[in-house]
């Protein structure tokens, strides 16, 4: 489709109609005159002539003053303010609009700025939210190493002072050490996963793998742990292949954190239920205390969950931002769902669990 010009066009018809006007009156003034110098015999002084010139250029000026006009109120105004929305913009306002109306291919110019406009700020804004995220991402590891970081010195001098005597005593440091150093371990290969989770160069191996089978063999690794917490399993996941597009080893992690989560995060006795539908959706719910607003409204934040992991557990705060990042990066999503809020999601019984969504309908 051919683009219309709607500026050229209005300078054209404005300056035709502005010279037409000016003609045909100058030419109905030539056309007098001539006839009562010639017809009529009158005879003018030459000071009638400067005047007759004085008034058609008068004339000529009258006649484009609409012209003059228009280059004012639809070309010249928006300009000027296009040009000072663009030193704005250059100075970091991003949040800069531009508002007017100019009938013609400004407009469109107006509607591109304020399109780059916005999603410029919305741009800053989500860099700014990365910055915010990134610094307390640090502050909170460095928060929770502090911790573990603080015992190991605390025990390794013990010892290596020869403070501790009883080997009992020595053994139960030694062990504590152990432990500390484990959670420390596992804190940094967490942050690890998430960094690298965060880069743009990582990707994942996509492939056609059946689901159901990795999610089956996710609840047997855990199977014996549930045993010990006498949490009772009830499952409803297909026979038949649910195959999806996925990465089996993240995939792997985001199942295995959410059913690890059931038993870190609750206590002995529960009820767990794990529904996969045939499109893979995945609901991981249980019976356990329902959590608090403030946490459910951040919960996937790095660490923010790790408050309430490091009052009842080992938890690195970074294992339900991670879940989620992947099955963002899968095209789908993880969300969290409990009794009292407005989705009707979990079976009777059950107070909170997670729903694992992919992109799209099953292979």
């Amino acid at each position: 489709m051919k683009k219309k010009h709607k500026l050229r066009t209005q300078i054209f018809l404005y300056m035709t109609v502005g010279l037409i006007i000016w003609f045909a009156f100058g030419t109905a003034l030539t056309e007098i005159l001539y006839y009562l110098e010639d017809k009529r015999g009158v005879e003018f002084p030459f000071k009638f002539y400067i005047v007759i010139n004085v008034f058609q250029a008068v004339l000529l000026l009258i006649v484009n003053i609409p012209f003059l006009r228009f280059l004012i109120r639809h070309i010249d105004n928006p300009v000027q303010k296009i040009v000072s929305a663009l030193h704005q913009i250059s100075e970091g306002n991003y949040n800069e609009q531009i508002d007017f109306n100019a009938r013609n291919e400004l407009d469109e110019i107006k509607e591109a700025f304020n399109e780059m406009s916005g999603k410029l700020a919305e741009s800053e804004k989500i860099k700014k939210n990365a910055e915010n995220e990134r610094i307390m991402l640090f502050a909170n590891m460095a928060h929770d190493l502090k911790t573990p970081i603080t015992s190991i010195i605390g025990f390794s001098k013990a010892l290596s002072d020869g403070i501790i005597e009883e080997e009992q005593k020595k053994k139960e440091y030694i062990s504590t050490i152990n432990s500390k150093s484990m959670k420390m371990n596992e804190l940094i290969d967490r942050l690890f996963e998430y960094v690298k989770l965060q880069s743009s160069d990582n990707q994942l191996h996509l492939e056609n793998v059946d689901v159901a089978e990795i999610l089956r063999n996710c609840i047997a690794d855990v199977y014996t742990e549930y045993e010990a917490k006498n949490i009772q399993l009830e499952l409803e996941i297909p026979d038949a292949e649910v195959i999806k597009k996925a990465d089996k080893l993240e995939l792997s992690r985001v199942y295995t954190n959410l059913l690890n989560n059931v038993i870190k995060h609750n206590g002995s006795g529960i009820k767990v239920f794990v529904k996969m539908e045939g499109d893979g959706g995945t609901l991981i719910a249980d019976s356990g205390e329902p959590l608090k607003p403030e946490l459910v409204e951040n919960l996937f934040k790095p660490f923010v969950s790790g408050d309430f992991s490091r009052r009842n557990s080992n938890g690195s705060g970074l294992g339900l931002s991670l879940a989620q990042k992947i099955m963002k990066k899968h095209g789908g999503n993880l969300r969290f769902v409990q009794e009292n809020m407005a989705e009707k999601e979990l079976p009777a019984g059950l107070t909170k669990g997670f729903v694992v969504e992919f992109q799209g309908k099953s292979e």
